[in-house]
């Protein structure tokens, strides 16, 4: 339902160079959800106060949360940046540490895109209901990256014995 929220998009594409970047649509939605999260506030029962304050919380982080990936042939680096609340989180990763761009099923309907490395966690990219624009995206990362692409899009059925 909210496959927008938090999507990543290619920003800028070359041969050598990719860059993806959160849409918009995150940042308008947590301005709009501390909008909501002040009415709520203003109200005046203590519950829509409690409840204002947190949707205030939520509706501030997700508005100023910023996040790019850059893969980078020619430098041989995926640089990631994250700020949120304005405290920015860098990190440069070698290509060399990754193996494989992943489309993989998960439960009840969600698809999810992430970067598989040799060593240490995934590098998540997106989730998404349908796994037509992940495909896109990890095809695009696979190809300047040089990486394997792995389709896994296959529901499993669980053994049921």
């Amino acid at each position: 339902m909210l496959d927008w929220l938090g999507s990543v998009q290619i920003r800028k594409r070359t041969e050598t160079r990719v860059e993806l970047v959160l849409t918009r649509a995150t940042a308008w939605t947590g301005y709009g959800l501390a909008a909501i999260g002040i009415r709520l506030v203003t109200l005046g029962p203590a519950w829509a106060m409690v409840a204002g304050v947190i949707v205030l919380g939520v509706g501030i982080l997700l508005g100023t949360l910023r996040r790019t990936l850059v893969f980078d042939r020619e430098d041989g680096l995926l640089r990631s940046e994250q700020v949120v609340l304005g405290i920015q989180r860098k990190a440069a990763i070698p290509l060399f540490h990754l193996r494989a761009v992943v489309v993989s099923a998960r439960r009840r309907g969600l698809y999810v895109a992430y970067v598989e490395r040799r060593t240490g966690g995934q590098v998540h990219l997106d989730e998404a209901r349908h796994p037509a624009p992940l495909l896109k995206l990890a095809e695009a990362i696979a190809e300047v990256a040089e990486l394997r692409l792995v389709y896994d899009a296959t529901t499993r059925a669980a053994a049921s014995d």
